[in-house]
């Protein structure tokens, strides 16, 4: 069994208890993980209180220099890393090779921005008084992340936090714990004081406990929403800080005016990718009346152009999905609409936790694979009147994370990206998209608390202190 990593040393948990990693891709057992304690969890976030100090003394220029040690690790075991996502997680290699690149560039980023997070000079109303701001640290900070990107979404909060001088309990998906191994060696090799971060695994219960330790004063959630909003709640109690990334039933809205091929490969890319599993994947696809029928044709063709198979295989499109419990929510949501109503145009067979990629086209609001999170490759259509019908129904959501329009009209990709309630808005572009520079979270049940990515993730790290020095009258 592996150990945990705590106050800059590789540990045995309290408990004997571990939890099996099988393998989506071969069905075998991988290796094994601890099942951290609350005992495990109060030696972490102890160590992590005993390391604010020295991280905080640091200066920005020495925290941005430990992130770019931890980017040469990355570059250094890019192979390695990436293959054991593959292996852990089913992804495709090649998407496997996207994530890291992703995380050793924005790495660098976070470095960068870092040192440039400055305060604000603020005009006095007094003489002789000079007042400014400046951005400090919450404090001991848990990162708890998902199991779809495990090296991608933690890095980004972890760099952040890091950055800006909180000290990280980092806790790993149960599906999906082994590449954060790698996020763990890199540190060790680095020059962050010991016990500014730290390795716990574990299930529900242990992020649980994590989450509701008193000296955890900033909490970086990515998960679903029923979870994220768990953790609000606890966090309340003691008035901790959450940064939220939570669910999405992400829209793109196609009008007749729209590129046909354009919208069905960005629509295709978008539930696929992943094996749909990306809480920004493309969940409905909302198409006026006039370009209906061609759009559904487009996409079922390029559906069934996808090729299922051996994620380490080049040429393989969409992998194994991570559980049978993921893959059964994906069957019930198709079997259920279906049974409403929908038609199934292609796919929705099973083999292993392979899932045929299905589109689904009569999809209405009144099934849940129109209004709940699927997490998998199908891609429903709504079909609509016209372009107000589409804004009203793609707003229709207790989610808010992207959407997206295909249209050739500058008039309704403008109006279309201010009505739209959503963190992003792409015009002629799946939803299913990011950089590394834009910012990333959700609108409504999507998410709270502030953005990921860049200069946004370090500001959603840090409070503000208000300095005023009275220097002429006393």
């Amino acid at each position: 069994m592996r150990q945990l990593y705590i106050g800059g040393e590789w540990l045995d948990a309290e408990s004997s208890e571990g939890i099996e990693v099988d393998s989506p891709v071969t069905g075998e057992v991988i290796d094994t993980v601890p099942s951290a304690s609350s005992q495990d969890v109060r030696k972490a976030v102890e160590a992590a209180r005993r390391a604010q100090r020295e991280l905080e003394e640091m200066t920005a220029f020495e925290r941005a220099a430990v992130l770019d040690e931890v980017t040469e690790y990355f570059e250094e075991h890019e192979d390695e890393i990436a293959e054991l996502i593959t292996r852990e997680e089913g992804k495709p290699l090649h998407e496997s090779y996207e994530e890291t690149e992703y995380v050793i560039e924005s790495s660098d980023d976070y470095a960068h921005d870092a040192i440039r997070l400055f305060g604000d000079v603020v005009p006095s109303e007094f003489r002789g008084r000079f007042a400014y701001t400046q951005r400090e640290p919450y404090g001991p900070c848990a990162v708890i992340s998902p199991w779809n990107f495990p090296l991608e979404v933690p890095g980004g909060s972890i760099y952040s936090a890091i950055a800006t001088a909180n000290p990280v309990v980092f806790k790993p998906a149960e599906e999906t714990p082994l590449t954060a191994y790698h996020i763990a060696k890199a540190f060790e090799q680095s020059s962050l004081p010991d016990g500014a971060f730290n390795l716990i695994t574990g299930a529900g219960e242990t992020g649980a406990e994590l989450v509701g330790h008193r000296d955890i004063r900033l909490i970086a959630f990515t998960g679903s929403t029923e979870v994220g909003q768990q953790i609000a709640k606890t966090a309340a109690e003691r008035n901790a800080q959450c940064l939220l990334e939570m669910g999405g039933k992400d829209p793109i809205l196609v009008l007749d005016d729209a590129d046909v091929d354009h919208a069905a490969e960005s629509i295709v890319m978008g539930s696929n990718w992943n094996a749909g599993q990306v809480c920004c994947g493309t969940e409905r696809v909302i198409t006026t009346e006039g370009i209906h029928d061609d759009l559904v044709d487009a996409v079922v063709e390029k559906t069934e152009a996808l090729t299922l198979g051996d994620p380490f295989e080049e040429g393989t499109d969409v992998g194994p999905m991570v559980s049978e419990r993921i893959q059964r929510k994906v069957k019930d949501h198709v079997d259920n609409a279906v049974e409403q109503g929908a038609q199934l145009l292609t796919g929705g067979g099973t083999d292993g936790l392979f899932y045929d990629p299905a589109v689904l086209d009569d999809v209405t609001e009144q099934m849940d694979i129109a209004t709940e999170e699927t997490f998998g490759t199908v891609t429903p259509v709504v079909r609509v009147d016209d372009y107000e019908a589409a804004i009203e129904i793609a707003n229709r959501s207790r989610y808010g994370l992207q959407a997206a329009i295909f249209t050739d009209s500058l008039e309704r990709a403008h109006d279309a990206a201010n009505r739209l309630k959503a963190g992003g808005v792409f015009v002629n572009e799946t939803n299913n998209y990011w950089e590394r520079l834009l910012p990333f979270g959700g609108y409504g049940e999507s998410g709270s608390g502030g953005r990921y990515g860049s200069k946004w993730h370090l500001e959603a790290m840090t409070q503000t202190k208000a300095v005023m020095m009275n220097y002429k009258n006393y």
